[in-house]
Formats: structure tokens, sequence, C-alpha cells
């Protein structure tokens, strides 16, 4: 009796293991599964935004990566999109935060349009969108930098975490195309 109680509790305990362990792997690769089964359709993207007339809502849009979210200067922005930490001279969004790998209450398709998942993705030359009071501003991704301090306040910037719990940070740097 006392040989099947513990043979019992080792199978629950190892069930138990699997079970957090399926949890954990699904959440660090669903979203790379997501965007591997469905790939943002980047002309498509840029075609609607190039055509959209409702530019009430402040967005940042990067279509290489399925990215689109609200953008704000409140810090509960980044709870679910962009923060916005300093305009620059024109009032224009100069620095963003946005988190990286997001909450584990959103959905695999809610981590790719609402954090840089997918920052390591992006390549020199790659649009983005701003959408700001009213207007829609086009960038193109200048530069990509790893470290700590934001290395130029001359560009607009968005940034996440590098990893999890990190004090190391992706720095994009984007270029302005129409302004």
């Amino acid at each position: 009796m006392g040989k099947r109680f513990i043979k019992a509790i080792l199978i629950i305990i190892s069930i138990v293991l699997i079970g957090i362990g399926s949890f954990i792997i699904y959440e660090v690769f669903s979203p790379e599964i997501e965007y591997k089964i469905n790939p943002p359709n980047e002309t498509e993207i840029i075609e609607t935004i190039e055509s959209e007339e409702d530019l009430s809502i402040n967005r940042l849009i990067i279509p290489s990566i399925g990215v689109d979210m609200k953008i704000g200067q409140d810090r509960k922005f980044l709870d679910y999109g962009g923060w916005i930490q300093r305009l620059d001279s024109n009032s224009l969004p100069n620095l963003i935060a946005i988190h990286r790998f997001g909450w584990s209450n959103i959905s695999p398709e809610q981590k790719i349009k609402q954090t840089l998942y997918h920052v390591t993705k992006l390549n020199e030359g790659d649009k983005v969108f701003i959408i700001w009071n009213g207007e829609n501003y086009e960038y193109k991704v200048k530069d990509i930098v790893n470290g700590t301090n934001n290395p130029s306040d001359e560009y607009l910037t968005i940034y996440t975490c590098k990893f999890y719990s990190s004090d190391q940070r992706i720095f994009v740097q984007l270029e302005s195309i129409n302004y």
C-alpha cells in the first residue's frame, strides 16, 4: 500500500510538472508559432494605412512584423501599446517605450500587434507609420542598436527590452520619409 501511494504521488507530480513545462513553452513560443502560421502581409497593411481616412486614434504601425498599437503620452499606454516619453520640437513623438514580451493574458496575435516581440526581424529600410494627432507620418528603419542608453535624440526612437528581465535594450532609430 505504501509503495502504491508513493508511486501515485510521483505520477501526479510528474503530470503537474509536465503541465507547467508545457505552459511555459507555449508562453515563450506562441507568438513565433502564430507569426509562422499567419505572417503579416506587409503590402496589404501598407496599402490599408495609406488609404486610411480615420486618423483619430494615435497609433504605431510596423507592417513588416505585424505591429499595430495605440500610442500615447500617459504611462498607462505601456500596458497595451507604446508610451511616448518625449516629443520633439515639432510636438511629434521622439522616444517611445514598448514592451517586448507582453503578458500571459493576451493572445499570440495580440502579442504580435501590441508588443515588439519580433523586433529582431526588423531590417534597415522597413517602413514604420505613426498616426499622430490626425496626421499620418511615414518613417523607415535607419538603425537598430543594442545598449543601455538611447544612442541619439536626433531620430524618432522606439525601444524595448532585449531579454525578458534585463537592463539591455534594443533601440530602433527611425528616419522620417515624408516631412
